[in-house]
């Protein structure tokens, strides 16, 4: 920081002390840009300028002022955002773009106080001023100053039509992940002699054939509560039956007995596809909408509420197979 003359007349001279301005910052908090903007509308302003001018002189020794020394202490004061860096990228850079448009904006100010003090030094050539013409001199000269500030304010509504706002960003669309691997078999025991028998065995059972996706999903969120990954999980499974006596069983009974299970495999990984297509349309909705952390309950089960309701009419349209070849023929029973 120098000390050198700014305007010199025969009777005054004016000196000034007028460093870079400090930065500081004072701390907001909010999960999104509305939040942000209700926190740093409860200041006058979202940044601040200030200056302190203080005035010293010195007399002659008629006491007459001989010098004058104008110092300033600015200060620039800029918000910082306490989740700035667990928000979103596009968030960060519309903050990023009102932060510089704020130094800017303060900056402006700074430049229109050195304009006031140099036009207070240009208004002090030719003065005689005494103890008394001086207080009354740099009264007037801080009022100037004050003003020319408050004008700018003014003008630009706090900066606002200068770039100081913040314009409203959504959150990230959802991240959507799966994990949907083929079915895993597994199998029950029939027994019975002949196919007629096996019949019999089957007809007791809820289902011949059984598919079961066992889905799962958990998810992690942004600042703001929204659905940041959405991730499902599942361990799909098909139970098949197997004929015991299968080694015994003549030509016949073999085919009879391999066609119907040709079929109720197909059958069933037809519900696996069901299932994945389900799964498919969930990963659309969740990437399209806009989930908060306490609906996501709500809607993990109005979305999945039709899934079953799907298997269902597909079992009802193929009278859950025997319409497409789930059925054993006992005519080769001996």
């Amino acid at each position: 920081m120098s000390v050198q003359p700014l305007e010199a007349t025969m009777a005054i001279t004016v000196k000034t002390k007028i460093p870079k301005p400090a930065k500081k910052t004072s701390n907001v908090s909010g999960v999104d840009m509305a939040a942000l903007e209700t926190e740093l509308d409860k200041n006058s302003s979202w940044g601040s300028y200030a200056a302190a001018p203080v005035f010293s002189a010195k007399f002659d020794k008629s006491k007459k002022v001989s010098e004058i020394t104008v110092a300033l202490k600015p200060v620039i004061t800029v918000p910082k955002w306490n989740e700035y860096a667990r928000s979103t990228k596009k968030r960060q850079a519309e903050w990023d773009r009102m932060i510089k448009a704020l130094e800017k904006y303060l900056s402006s100010l700074h430049a229109l106080m050195l304009e006031a003090v140099a036009k207070f030094a240009a208004e002090m050539k030719d003065k005689d001023l005494d103890k008394s013409g001086l207080g009354a001199a740099t009264k007037e000269a801080k009022a100037a100053f004050a003003k020319a500030v408050k004008d700018y304010t003014s003008k630009t509504s706090n900066g606002s039509s200068v770039g100081v706002y913040l314009d409203y960003i959504e959150p990230d669309p959802a991240t959507f992940k799966k994990t949907v691997p083929a079915p895993k078999s597994s199998t029950y025991t029939v027994a019975g002699k002949t196919i007629a028998a096996v019949f019999k065995v089957l007809d007791k059972r809820s289902f011949w054939g059984r598919y079961r996706s066992h889905p799962k999903y958990k998810a992690s969120f942004q600042l703001d509560g929204h659905v940041k990954t959405f991730t499902l999980t599942s361990k799909p499974t098909i139970i098949m039956p197997k004929w015991k006596d299968y080694s015994k069983g003549n030509k016949g009974q073999k085919a009879s007995w391999d066609s119907m299970w040709k079929s109720l495999d197909v059958h069933e990984k037809h519900h696996h596809t069901i299932f994945s297509d389900c799964v498919t349309q969930l990963g659309k909705t969740v990437i399209s909408t806009e989930i908060l952390e306490e609906d996501l309950e709500e809607f993990w089960k109005d979305e999945t509420s039709s899934w079953q309701d799907k298997q269902d009419a597909f079992d009802d349209k193929t009278d859950h197979g025997a319409n497409k070849g789930v059925v054993l023929d006992a005519s080769s029973d001996p």
